[in-house]
């Protein structure tokens, strides 16, 4: 797997200081962070998106920082979404109870393209972006669309505004249940976290998942999904809060290994960690702060917590981005999950995968580098 990264052009600005007065300093939104991505867009498809403005842009906030009634606002809209019948056919279906599970079960069809691959992080990108539209556009959402910030939850889960249970949360920890350690591979084991029950607190308290778990062999072996992948299998939504996870993998200095990561290689190491090893990378691990579903890579999407925790992923992929702008458009990665079974490497030009009925269009990886040109238009209150 190699990188592909389009050369940048040589742009020069000549001006004569003592003559012209200096311009205002611009807005974020103003000057692109990326603009050896615009200039391939430019190439590739001129004039298909609307140029991204002081106007238009959207500013993603931490969960966190925003006031109670806004939090609520948010989780009043996933639940909104939840309240619309599916648009997918209930006999190949029949998991999929509502809209909300139909993103659940697109989840499931991508994922052994989307995940370990050079489609991940664009891909992933895009589907929020979907998603954030829906909550706007079904639902009459338009406050922010919020991210969990790991690192500055890692410490204090249970007294985040993510996690405290209230009304004004994501929820809470599920009941505590004994289940004994995580078993991830032999030789590597989790202790258990604080819950691993149904979750009884918050504004998702009685969310009813709909799909088992499907072993991560499948991913990594490149096998075909089991015919019960979407059989309904309901029962309420359960969480294992584990603050070892959080203060060992999702730290700063985690966090800061991932943003220092030279190229896309590497940063690919320290977000998704090395298959086989005895450790987790910081995406992944976010993952395990969850517990079941969330900590299954196909059907973890039936836990909304999954939108903020992936929102932050594409801060994080942002943050890489503006601070490593030579490398800001580069893929990593072939067409499947670790390459099983073997395809071509990912490049600008490669077509995306669908996104099911959310959005069927052709999209090459290229149009979705950046968060301010191409379908996007918008940043994150603050830059990592």
């Amino acid at each position: 797997m190699v990188n592909s990264i389009l050369s940048l052009a040589a742009l020069a600005l000549a001006t004569a200081p003592s003559l012209v007065a200096a311009a205002p300093t611009p807005e974020p939104w103003q000057v692109s962070d990326f603009p050896v991505v615009d200039a391939w867009l430019q190439g590739k498809c001129p004039g298909k998106y609307q140029p991204c403005t002081q106007e238009t842009v959207k500013i993603r906030k931490d969960f966190d920082s925003m006031a109670p009634e806004e939090r609520k606002a948010y989780t009043d809209a996933v639940k909104c979404i939840a309240s619309k019948p599916s648009q997918l056919d209930q006999t190949l279906y029949p998991a999929a109870t509502n809209r909300y599970m139909d993103y659940a079960v697109t989840h499931v069809n991508r994922t052994s393209q989307v995940h370990l691959s050079g489609f991940f992080l664009t891909w992933h990108r895009y589907y929020l972006h979907l998603f954030e539209e829906d909550l706007k556009n079904q639902c009459g959402y338009t406050g922010a669309f919020p991210y969990w910030n790991w690192p500055a939850t890692a410490d204090n889960l249970h007294g985040s505004a993510v996690f405290d249970g209230s009304a004004y949360s994501m929820s809470g920890d599920g009941d505590y249940v004994d289940t004994g350690p995580v078993v991830l591979a032999p030789g590597f084991a989790l202790p258990h976290g604080s819950g691993g029950g149904c979750v009884n607190s918050g504004p998702f308290a009685g969310w009813q998942t709909t799909m088992a778990d499907i072993p991560i062999t499948v991913l990594l072996t490149g096998s075909p999904l089991p015919p019960t992948a979407y059989d309904l299998n309901q029962t309420c939504l359960t969480r294992d809060l584990n603050t070892f996870v959080a203060q060992t993998w999702c730290n700063y200095t985690a966090l800061e290994l991932a943003l220092e990561a030279n190229d896309q290689a590497a940063f690919d190491a320290q977000i998704n960690g090395i298959l086989g090893g005895s450790a987790l990378g910081l995406h992944s691990g976010a993952h395990f702060i969850i517990g079941s579903p969330g900590s299954s890579i196909f059907v973890s999407v039936q836990d909304p917590i999954w939108w903020p925790l992936h929102t932050f992923l594409d801060n994080v992929y942002t943050s890489w981005q503006t601070r490593h702008p030579d490398v800001a458009n580069a893929t990593y990665g072939t067409e499947t999950a670790v390459n099983a079974p073997p395809s071509p490497n990912v490049t600008l030009d490669t077509i995306e995968p669908d996104w099911g009925y959310f959005s069927r269009d052709q999209i090459a990886v290229g149009e979705l580098i950046s968060t301010t040109s191409g379908p996007f238009c918008y940043k994150y209150d603050v830059s990592l």
